[in-house]
């Protein structure tokens, strides 16, 4: 079999594995991930190929990162237009901004954002699958950096074939090419005559990668068969990852519980966590923070986690991690989504009667709904209305004929922690020193109101908050 059939049969297989295309309905979409060089443009084009050939009914687009952090970043786009252009295949480009957190290099820092990038312009264009054009060779240096680094059993498994893109699920990431050495795609890209781009970058040797590569052919020439020991040894640590794994889920199946709130996407029962030797509640955090997406963290800040989250008992801490934050809040560690620093700012306006009220600077939307026994009177409804955050001192009514309560007493009843009291509005009805509560979100609506107004047209009122996807 020549190169370039071989190349492309090894795509079609990876996508009939990654999806079962349909023959009539909507088309599956199938997206590349293009950064315009050879590796990247040569799996374009042999993915190209083989949908022609085996699933004519499937959609093929490309995807370009744009990290804007050398010169020649925009040529790179352009070159990805015209190439995509010739080849009439729909281009989706995004520009990221890269900033790395605390302690982050550059180069996760850029990797970070461009995976974020292409999850959006995935879901965007409906894409479920996205091939990246990583080979053999990359796989031989990823496990050897982190040999090097000193990571663990499932990093030294190296790169998978497949796996879902992020925490969302529904974009699966493949790999086709990562059995392929470098040599077989520069032999494909030779018999299809494509022209490329070449990042100044890779010679760099102050990137970790780059340098190791410098050294490579001196490793490959003192150790005979190198690549295929190296990629035999990451399979032999993914049977040993895969049998820790499967353990180390059945014990967090008995600990995570779903999130109680739009900004908490999962959490973990502290007693159950607690009662765990520390080696294996290390391996539940790993496992815990893999399926949300997250990068493996360090051995380091796996340990602070543990000490700050599971092992310490005063106070609510927070650790950023990948994106999120991880917070301890009574019996629960939480992972959250990152929030503002500030709330926004007061959201003022008149009801002309809606059932709904989107505001989505404050994440969430009003319901209005007819409520002549509890609701709140039309003519308080019918004042100048202001949503904004809390400035102290707030009491409400939450049931009738109960006692006005100090609203940082009933949120911390209602197990609602601090850092989410600052996102949850407010509703004033009112002007200046006549402005009387209506509603605090997370709590309810106020429950006390003149008795001259009971006979009056009543409103429930209600605050849900959105799904991120729908104000991000």
């Amino acid at each position: 079999m020549n190169a370039e059939h071989f190349l492309t049969t090894k795509v079609a297989q990876a996508l009939q594995a990654g999806a079962a295309f349909v023959v009539s309905g909507a088309p599956v979409t199938v997206a590349v991930a293009l950064s315009g060089g050879r590796d990247s443009v040569a799996l374009l084009h042999a993915t190209r190929a083989a949908l022609a050939e085996a699933f004519p009914l499937a959609r093929l687009v490309a995807l370009h990162v744009h990290h804007g952090l050398q010169a020649e970043a925009d040529a790179w786009s352009d070159f990805c237009a015209e190439l995509c252009a010739g080849w009439q295949v729909p281009l989706s480009v995004a520009r990221v901004s890269v900033q790395p957190a605390a302690g982050e290099g550059i180069e996760s820092a850029a990797r970070r954002a461009r995976y974020a990038a292409l999850g959006r312009m995935c879901r965007a264009q409906g894409a479920a699958l996205l091939l990246f054009a990583h080979h053999r060779d990359d796989q031989v240096e990823t496990v050897l950096l982190r040999l090097f680094r000193g990571t663990g059993v499932a990093g030294m498994a190296g790169m998978p074939a497949r796996r879902p893109l992020d925490a969302e699920g529904d974009v699966q990431l493949l790999r086709p090419w990562l059995d392929v050495p470098r040599a077989g795609i520069e032999a494909y890209c030779t018999a299809e005559a494509l022209s490329w781009i070449d990042d100044p970058s890779n010679a760099d040797t102050r990137f970790a990668r780059n340098a190791l590569r410098a050294q490579l052919p001196l490793l490959r020439q003192a150790f005979a068969g190198l690549d295929g020991n190296v990629v035999q040894a990451a399979a032999h640590f993914g049977q040993a990852a895969a049998m820790l794994d499967a353990q180390t889920a059945g014990t967090l199946a008995g600990l995570v519980r779903s999130g109680r709130d739009a900004d908490t996407l999962s959490e973990l029962e502290l007693p159950g966590l607690r009662a765990l030797p520390p080696e294996q509640a290390d391996a539940v955090l790993r496992h815990w923070l893999g399926d949300l997406g997250t990068q493996p963290p360090t051995t380091a800040r796996l340990a602070a986690m543990r000490a700050q989250l599971v092992e310490h008992g005063g106070g609510e801490p927070a650790i950023a991690h990948d994106g999120l934050v991880l917070r301890r809040f009574r019996d629960r560690v939480l992972a959250c989504r990152a929030v503002p620093d500030e709330p926004p700012a007061p959201f003022r306006f008149g009801w002309r009667g809606e059932a709904r009220i989107v505001v989505p600077a404050w994440r969430g939307e009003l319901h209005l709904t007819r409520d002549d026994d509890f609701g709140v009177p039309q003519a308080v409804l019918e004042q100048p209305l202001r949503l904004a955050g809390r400035a102290g001192g707030e009491r409400i009514v939450l049931r009738p004929g109960g006692p006005a309560r100090a609203l940082k007493q009933a949120y911390q009843e209602a197990g609602v922690p601090a850092w989410r009291r600052a996102f949850l509005p407010l509703l004033w009805s009112g002007e200046g020193d006549g402005e009387v509560l209506v509603l605090a979100a997370g709590l309810g609506m106020q429950r006390r109101w003149p008795g001259s107004a009971a006979r009056a047209p009543r409103w429930r009122v209600e605050w849900k908050e959105l799904p991120p996807s729908a104000y991000l």
